[in-house]
């Protein structure tokens, strides 16, 4: 009988700091601890302000696991700066080296192929590794960083996909992006999952509401999404808009707001969680995301599991629809009215597209997500543990 595996995983965020990737880290690790005998160190970051024995920092890392923190100076939760991304990197690679140095691991799993891929990639004598792509670390992928991705970010890249045992993607849509930068590069699908107990159907508000919840950034298209809304509202004034979620497009979409005389159907709620998440989505009609570019949406899936139609643009998350929503053009505001405007005329369109979203979201769970990592950490390590 082989022994346990030894596991550095690396991620520069974990919950509270962060989004996607981090919430993804949080479960995956839950997952692994339940129902592996896995050995893992995770090498995180926190905020320089947090308590030193880590309180407040909820969700935790599971008591199985030995959590490493790279504390920085952090201006926002769940936005990172050039500034912070660069100050994270140099103390993770000193940290990464230490602990490679003092522990026998079998494997490093880097979340995102950047920053945490330099990470494994500067162990990788010691230590070999895969990378998890997520979206934002491809290159063309984020739009704030077209200048730098030929000149840095491609080469960045390919080093670092070149250099590991096993790549993943979310999504096929973001493996076809990193093909634009290498044609060599191959990876193996393993997707988000989703809390399908916590996040589940409730009483839905008489009001006709759309949804969104994420990042308040350029490529998720939010401006797009209230004008469309805006073109329902003529036909349905009772119809509402809600808006979950922080960042620098907030006061950009509130001028778009009131220039179209919006104001009173449209609600910002800022960042939610627990509870207040959960019933967001319970209250909801449809779940609409309009992102120009994205992998795979973590809060669609949680729509999907709260019993949600999706509209979506074809992005990642178009992959996982199959009669349980409808995709629409990016950056076509007629488009996404069209779409929506479907919905309120069709109740029974609706009712059934939403109870296919749920069938799916209860495929898509984080134990699946968990079990295809570990059969992937067998096939890499092989032998070496017996």
């Amino acid at each position: 009988m082989g022994r346990p595996l030894r596991l550095l995983m690396v991620s520069y965020e974990f919950p509270p700091l962060g989004g996607g990737t981090g919430n993804a880290v949080f479960h995956v690790l839950r997952e692994l601890a339940r129902i592996s005998d896995a050995e893992i160190d995770l090498l995180t970051s926190e905020r320089r302000d947090a308590p030193p024995d880590g309180a407040g920092e909820d969700p935790a890392a599971p008591e199985s696991v030995t959590v490493h923190r790279v504390r920085i100076a952090k201006s926002a939760r769940h936005r990172w700066t050039a500034r912070e991304i660069a100050l994270w990197t140099a103390g993770a690679l000193r940290a990464a080296r230490r602990l490679a140095r003092e522990d026998r691991y079998d494997l490093c799993h880097c979340w995102s192929g950047w920053p945490s891929g330099l990470v494994g990639y500067s162990i990788r004598r010691r230590v070999p590794y895969l990378v998890a792509l997520r979206g934002s670390d491809v290159p063309g992928y984020n739009p704030r960083l077209r200048l730098l991705d030929p000149l840095v970010f491609g080469r960045v890249a390919r080093a670092v996909w070149c250099g590991t045992r096993a790549s993943t993607c979310v999504s096929r849509s973001l493996a076809e992006l990193a093909r634009r930068t290498d044609p060599a590069f191959s990876a193996e699908m393993i997707g988000n999952g989703v809390d399908a107990r916590r996040f589940h159907p409730g009483e839905r508000s008489p009001r006709f509401t759309v949804l969104y919840v994420g990042r308040l950034i350029e490529r998720k298209g939010l401006g797009d999404l209230v004008e469309a809304f805006a073109s329902v509202r003529t036909k349905m004034e009772s119809a509402r808009l809600e808006i979950v979620g922080e960042g620098p497009e907030r006061e950009r979409l509130g001028r778009i707001v009131r220039r179209l005389g919006v104001e009173e159907s449209v609600a910002f709620r800022g960042a939610l969680d627990g509870v207040e998440l959960e019933a967001v989505y319970r209250r909801a009609s449809v779940f609409v995301l309009t992102a120009h570019a994205e992998a795979m949406s973590n809060a669609a899936l949680e729509a999907m599991a709260s019993g949600l139609p999706l509209v979506t643009t074809p992005t990642g998350t178009a992959e996982i629809l199959d009669g349980n929503g409808i995709v629409v053009e990016p950056g076509a505001p007629s488009s996404i009215a069209r779409a929506l405007l479907r919905y309120v005329d069709d109740e029974e369109i609706r009712r059934r597209h939403g109870l296919r979203s749920r069938a799916i979201a209860e495929t898509l769970t984080w134990e699946k997500t968990a079990c295809e990592y570990l059969n992937l950490y067998d096939r890499i390590v092989g032998d070496s543990r017996k």
